[in-house]
């Protein structure tokens, strides 16, 4: 009998889901950044929520029949779809005033916000490895948003916005657990998005503009980037022999976020973004390293 050693590592597949998954992020981002120019904000997150929302119906319903729709734990589910919804509405607006570089580098300290939400709401303890990660991280932020701030204020209010809330939506989703069919948990989430952005943009929504045709194609596809974006990167958390081992693949949105703003949109980030992002991510990087280490993270 054949004795097959184990696998050191993650595979190359699941790593190239992944990281696709990533990519698949960054370029929806690029996709609403360029609508943006053409329609508002609560208008371009209806219009990808409804494809969204009616995609997961047909398959939670084909998957799990009417029981598929059954929340276990409704009421944080619904906060978290009220999250989800109000950080759609922040992000997109981040993305419509400042560089995708500038947005990254305030959204990556999600971590280290949820790591003072986890200390204060759900009394876990914080060693000082942590503390000092949270601390070097938000020190990059201020770098990335200091020299910008005066001229891109609006933009990077909403991307600060848009990080505390997603800080919030991290600890929700650690109270739903793992319980939840997750098709079930997007369908939250955009049902969150419909409903939010269309109370907000409801003067411009009431009227059912249609969009442009030549518009159509990238409007479908943001919808459709986002939505293989949610499920490559879960598919990957939820098979990897360690979460510690694909959870610095995030960072990846770094490179693409510059690339795709210097080509699509001719940005270069400033020396500041450069430094504080890379900050930022270091720091990120360092806080995953040692909770591996203390064998929080497997």
């Amino acid at each position: 009998m054949s004795f097959t050693p184990p696998i050191k590592g993650e595979s190359l597949k699941l790593i190239f889901i992944c990281l696709t998954g990533w990519l698949c992020f960054s370029l929806g981002d690029a996709s609403v950044k360029y609508l943006a120019n053409y329609y508002s904000v609560p208008y371009l997150i209806v219009t990808a929520s409804i494809l969204n929302f009616l995609i997961l119906c047909i398959f939670i319903y084909v998957k799990k029949g009417w029981p598929g729709f059954i929340a276990k734990k409704k009421k944080l589910m619904l906060l978290r779809g009220f999250l989800t919804g109000n950080i759609s509405f922040f992000i997109v607006s981040a993305f419509s005033h400042i560089p995708m570089a500038d947005v990254y580098g305030v959204t990556f300290s999600v971590p280290f916000i949820a790591v003072i939400f986890a200390f204060f709401f759900l009394k876990e303890s914080v060693g000082w490895h942590r503390w000092l990660a949270v601390i070097i991280g938000f020190v990059g932020v201020t770098v990335v948003i200091g020299p910008n701030f005066d001229v891109n204020g609006t933009g990077f209010y909403y991307a600060l916005g848009a990080a505390a809330l997603m800080g919030g939506s991290v600890i929700t989703m650690r109270m739903i657990g793992k319980g939840e069919y997750m098709p079930l948990v997007y369908l939250y989430n955009f049902g969150g998005m419909l409903i939010i952005n269309t109370l907000i943009g409801w003067d411009v929504i009431s009227q059912f503009p249609m969009p442009d045709m030549k518009h159509l194609p990238v409007i479908i596809a943001n919808a459709l980037l986002i939505l293989a974006a949610i499920g490559m990167t879960t598919y990957a958390l939820a098979h990897a022999q360690s979460t510690a081992s694909v959870a610095p693949l995030l960072y990846s949105q770094a490179l693409w976020g510059v690339l795709l703003g210097y080509f699509l949109f001719s940005d270069i980030p400033n020396v500041s973004t450069i430094i504080g992002l890379s900050i930022v991510v270091g720091s990120g990087l360092y806080m995953i390293h040692r909770e591996r280490q203390l064998g929080k993270i497997k």
